[in-house]
């Protein structure tokens, strides 16, 4: 007699998921606060807003990053379930 195959669970798919990212939006729209205030200051921007700036677009760029590995996962899995039909 054929084993059954072992019934999968959203949750456990959720499980061995990339964990998502909390939400950017504040820091993005800090972000362009801070690029307003300067221009509309007439003002350069110095070593450490540059840093502070950078800093914050390299964590949007992390948490992208995030975004789009559980964007692959969930695919990949779908895919396979699918097939497996």
């Amino acid at each position: 007699m054929a084993k059954k195959p072992k019934k999968i669970t959203i949750s456990s798919l959720k499980k061995k998921a990339p964990k998502v990212p909390p939400l950017t939006c504040i820091k993005i729209d800090n972000v362009i606060s801070k690029l307003e205030k300067i221009v509309e200051r007439k003002k350069t921007l110095d070593k450490k807003q540059l840093k502070d700036l950078v800093k914050k677009l390299e964590t949007l760029r992390e948490a992208n990053e995030s975004l789009r590995d559980g964007g692959i996962y969930w695919y990949e899995k779908l895919k396979h379930l699918l097939k497996t039909r």
